[in-house]
């Protein structure tokens, strides 16, 4: 029989034209730091001055905080949580996608708790100290896909030790979020693929590690899927489509946030983090995609009848003894009409000599007994990578 378990206590404003509505709303400070990556998209854009106008007439005075990156790093947190303090800032607000919102969240643990990010690390060369707290955070959406703005994560990446770790905690479940899939439509067709195979890779891993335990997590993973599987094709085609934006955002940023606010991923996110912290100009979303039919043709013996379930939700039709075999149909049929089938880990300077590290990464230093349903080894990983190598 299955089972509830339910906490997800951020208030979701989500619509077209309901950033709007940041002007109105009851919000958690009086002095905002405003987490913006530095991309040359956000400020001409207009759209941090519009929300800086918006919060202005809310009576919230503004402090920019441009030190964010793409794969954010300690070092920037810690510039951000520099200015905070300076400042008086006594909630973050991001701006953007999961960098932006997770740097926004990693310098709001900052703001209550002494010492250097990397102290609160729990895996790897982390100092696993206890985090007691941490400043509200505001989380307003530019792209979809890593479903921050519904989840208590954040990921970071130590630039000294290439580690790149999730800060899992409470107290930076976003207290409000705004999801506005107006602003998306200018979103680069490329960047609107990598989201949303990430969004689709959250609710995928988590369905499989759930094991139809858990009702609403199967609810919000199994429509999430169904939803990218259905819209991502129709957004790659045509970013202005405000029916495929607002399904592909609900998908990213609600559903497959809530699946995993509810329970964990798989190794698939921990490898391709790890691929992101030792390669920083590798998207995330596109880390996952190079590795995915690799991934799933090796677990689909592991764990066949959740791949099974996947791929009939995807609507693929079961293929006669070979359980599972219908999702991974389905996923290369979906990697084939985007386009990104053949993605080249080469071109962000990752050589077949760097396998072995990786692989000694994700298993000794991150570790992957707690999260997967399956075990995979050193040598599956390495084999992994070897066929995902282009």
């Amino acid at each position: 029989m299955f089972s509830v378990d339910h906490f997800i206590p951020t208030r979701v404003v989500f619509g077209n034209g309901r950033l709007e509505e940041l002007k109105s709303v009851a919000l958690p400070g009086k002095k905002a730091l405003l987490c913006v990556l530095r991309d040359g998209f956000i400020e001409p854009s207009g759209l941090m001055a519009q929300v800086i106008g918006l919060l202005a007439a809310n009576g919230v005075e503004v402090v920019i905080n441009d030190h964010v990156m793409p794969n954010p790093t300690r070092e920037d947190v810690m510039k951000g949580v520099e200015i905070a303090r300076r400042e008086g800032c006594d909630f973050c607000v991001g701006l953007g996608g999961g960098s932006t919102i997770d740097t926004a969240k990693a310098v709001a643990i900052m703001l209550k708790n002494p010492g250097d990010l990397w102290e609160y690390a729990n895996t790897g060369s982390g100092g696993r100290k206890e985090i007691s707290s941490a400043a509200p955070v505001v989380a307003i959406s530019t792209t979809a896909g890593t479903g921050t703005e519904t989840d208590p994560y954040c990921v970071i990446t130590n630039e000294k030790t290439g580690e790149k770790l999730d800060f899992a905690v409470d107290a930076i479940f976003p207290q409000i979020s705004f999801i506005d899939p107006q602003i998306t439509t200018s979103l680069p067709r490329h960047l609107t693929i990598y989201q949303g195979f990430d969004a689709f890779f959250h609710a995928a891993e988590c369905y499989i590690v759930n094991q139809n335990k858990n009702k609403l997590v199967d609810m919000y993973g199994a429509e999430s899927v169904r939803l990218v599987t259905k819209w991502l094709p129709a957004v790659a085609e045509d970013g202005k489509n405000e029916e495929a934006r607002t399904n592909i955002m609900f998908a990213a940023d609600v559903l497959s946030g809530y699946t995993q606010a509810l329970i964990n991923t798989t190794s698939h996110h921990i490898i391709g983090q790890c691929l992101g912290g030792l390669f920083p100009k590798l998207p995330h979303g596109a880390s996952l995609i190079i590795l995915a039919e690799a991934y799933y043709k090796k677990i689909k013996a592991l764990v066949p009848d959740m791949l099974e379930q996947l791929g009939t939700i995807m609507g693929e039709p079961s293929v006669a003894g070979d359980v599972g075999q219908n999702f991974i149909n389905g996923l290369v049929k979906m990697l084939d009409i985007t386009g990104v089938r053949e993605l080249p880990l080469s071109e962000y300077g990752m050589e077949r000599g760097d396998f072995e590290r990786v692989a000694d990464i994700v298993v000794d230093d991150v570790g992957i007994d707690s999260v997967d349903i399956y075990e995979l080894t050193k040598n599956d990983i390495i084999d992994i990578l070897t066929q995902s190598y282009r």
